[in-house]
Parts: structure tokens; C-alpha cells; sequence
């Protein structure tokens, strides 16, 4: 935390060096709820009224010479989730840290989003409601079927380089230090990179994202300290109205038999234009997010569909629903209905 606190102080000064840099200061945020109805053979039936990812976030970034000095504070709103694994039941740091930006690329340093994570998000329409739910139990906020919950993390003491983008080409690194000791072991540092092309003209990208994780205290969300790595390649495309995405993700973790497999498509249809329809396909194999309920290993196939509607800008209303079919045989739908408002103010 100290670490943190001092990366603000430096970026905040940076920013306004005895007030010769215009300073940018930006309160952001989601606000979002949702009720819903989860039907399992297996759990039994739950009917919930959750919170879906809502958080307050502050940006300060001034420029001089060229250079941008910034820092990012997000905080999360978990004691409002009853589905929520804080056993404190309080708000969460989501993000907070802070770097510089120029020609040569972006340097940043504190706890944010993996690009890993990012590369999955971004192909996901129904991210952050009440019918995701990587393991096809129920939860009110993350990835969707389909994606590894490394989709859902966010990861402290992350230095990270993104290069500029050159020819349509961008390519990124980081590394994840650890702060365990070399008498608790797993002291290794983790790291990620990332490389992707974009065609802006045509409509379409492509990527591929690498995490080697050495088991330490850098949680990404395998659900456990382990050594693993994990491989990502992904794409999307527009064309008109309709945009398509597919993910695959290989994650091979240290202390399991098989590696896991997660794959999903999803497509969005601007039907109006207040109006978005969206539909998901996801296959899990081999995934074991609990070995003593799972030894086996998670497998089967899930499809969410659900239809968007833009009340005013920034309030959006939607209804969604997912089924889910276990190669166990067990058979899981979730039903819901929600908001979110998205919000940006300029300080200035």
C-alpha cells in the first residue's frame, strides 16, 4: 500500500510541477443492479437481487513536453454483493496506479487489468451482469461461460510496457512482482505479454496473450497458488451492425492431470438504434475450479442470449438469460433483468 501511495504522490506531482502543467481531473463510474433467478439440479434454485460491478473511479494526467504523467484510484462497491467471496463484505481497491506516456510508448506500475484479462473482456456483452459465471455456478459480476476467470482479475505490483502501435501492430509486457520472501518461497516474479494486429479499415483484429505465473502471491484467478500458464488467442469483427468475437484459452496448471480449455463465440446486432441484441457460445473442458465437487473436471456447453436497450445516455436496461449443459447431466439456467448507468465528470 505504501508503495502505491507514494506512485500517486509522484504522479500527481508530475502532473503539476509549481503549476505549469494544465491538469485533467475525471470522476468515472458504474452503477449497476440486477434481479435474477438461478435454477441448477444440482444447487437447487436462488433468486437474487445484486450489485454488477459498480464502482468510483479518479484520473488525474497532465502533459508537458510531450509526456503525460497519470494515475487511475478505482474502488469497488463488494459489500452491496451478497454473492461476493469478501468475507468482510467491504469495498475493494480495484485499480490504483499510475505512470507515463509519450511517443515511445506507455510505462505504468501499480494494480490494474491484465491485457489478458482486457482481451477477454472486450469480446463479452453480457461482462459484469447476473448470467456469468465461468463455472456455470452462479455469480454477479465477471466473465461470461466460456472464458477462465483470468478474466476477472486484477493483479497488484504490475510493471507494464505498452509499445505504439506501429502498421496496425501493438505489442505490450509486464511483469507481476511478487512480495514473498525466499524462506516462504514462490518468490519468482510473473509476467505477461501480448502482441495484436488491428485493421481499422476492414474491420477486424487479432491477438494472442501469454501469462506465466511462478505460483506466488500475484492472484490472477486459477483459483489457487500454483505455478500455471496460460495462452489466449483471440479475434473479432465488424461489419455493419453486427459485431462477432471468438476467444480460446489453453491453461495449463501445475497440480491438475489435463489442462483446462475455454472457449466462446459471441455476436452483438445493432437491431435499432437503441437497441442491441447479443448471444454467446461458450464450451468449457477439463476445467476443475474445485477438486473435491469437480475431480473430474468441469465440461459442457453453454448459449446466453439476451437484448439491450439505451434508456438515455449512459442508462442502459437489459434482459438476459443462459442455459448450461454439464456433461455431468446437470442442467443450469439463469434468468435476468437489470441496469447499469455509466457515468464521466470533468472536474476541471
Amino acid at each position: 500500500m505504501k508503495k502505491q501511495l507514494v506512485l500517486f504522490a509522484m504522479c500527481t506531482t508530475l502532473a503539476t510541477p509549481a503549476m505549469a502543467v494544465e491538469t485533467d481531473f475525471d470522476l468515472y463510474g458504474v452503477f449497476a443492479y440486477s434481479l435474477s433467478q438461478y435454477e441448477s439440479d444440482a444447487a437447487g434454485d436462488d433468486f437474487d437481487a445484486e450489485n454488477n460491478g459498480s464502482f468510483l473511479g479518479l484520473s488525474v494526467s497532465g502533459e508537458e513536453r510531450g509526456i503525460t504523467a497519470f494515475a487511475v484510484y478505482e474502488r469497488g462497491f463488494d459489500r452491496f454483493n451478497s454473492a461476493s467471496t469478501n468475507s468482510e463484505s467491504e469495498d475493494f481497491v480495484r485499480q490504483f496506479y499510475g505512470g507515463l506516456s509519450g511517443r515511445y510508448g506507455v510505462l505504468s506500475y501499480g494494480r490494474k487489468s491484465t491485457t489478458y484479462k482486457q482481451a477477454g473482456r472486450k469480446l463479452d456483452p453480457f461482462y459484469d451482469s447476473s448470467i456469468v459465471g465461468f463455472n456455470a455456478q452462479f455469480a454477479n459480476e465477471g466473465a461470461s461461460y466460456g472464458l477462465s476467470n483470468l478474466t476477472n482479475a486484477f493483479a497488484s505490483n504490475t510493471v507494464e510496457y505498452q509499445a505504439p502501435e506501429w502498421h496496425g501492430f501493438s505489442a505490450h509486457g509486464a511483469l507481476y512482482i511478487n512480495d514473498n520472501g525466499e524462506a516462504q518461497g514462490n518468490d519468482d516474479d510473473d509476467y505477461g505479454l501480448g502482441l495484436a494486429y488491428e485493421d481499422h479499415e476492414r474491420g477486424f483484429g487479432l491477438g494472442v496473450e501469454y501469462l506465466d505465473s511462478n505460483g506466488g502471491d500475484v492472484v490472477f484467478g486459477v483459483g489457487k497458488l500454483v505455478e500455471f500458464e496460460a495462452t489466449r488467442l483471440y479475434g473479432v469483427y465488424g461489419y455493419k451492425a453486427l459485431t462477432v468475437g471468438a476467444s480460446y484459452e489453453h491453461v495449463d496448471i501445475s497440480d491438475e492431470s489435463d489442462p483446462r480449455g475455454y472457449g466462446i463465440i459471441s455476436a452483438s446486432y445493432q437491431l435499432l438504434p437503441d437497441i442491441v441484441l447479443a448471444l454467446t457460445y461458450g464450451h468449457l473442458q477439463d476445467v476443475v475450479p474445485n477438486a473435491v465437487a469437480n475431480p473430474d473436471g468441469i465440461n459442457g456447453d453453454g448459449i446466453s442470449i439476451g437484448a439491450f436497450y439505451d434508456i438515455i445516455s449512459g442508462l442502459k436496461a437489459y434482459v438476459a438469460a443462459r442455459t448450461i449443459d454439464l456433461d455431468s447431466g446437470n442442467e443450469v439456467q439463469t434468468y435476468a433483468v437489470g441496469f447499469s448507468y455509466e457515468f464521466a465528470l470533468d472536474l476541471n
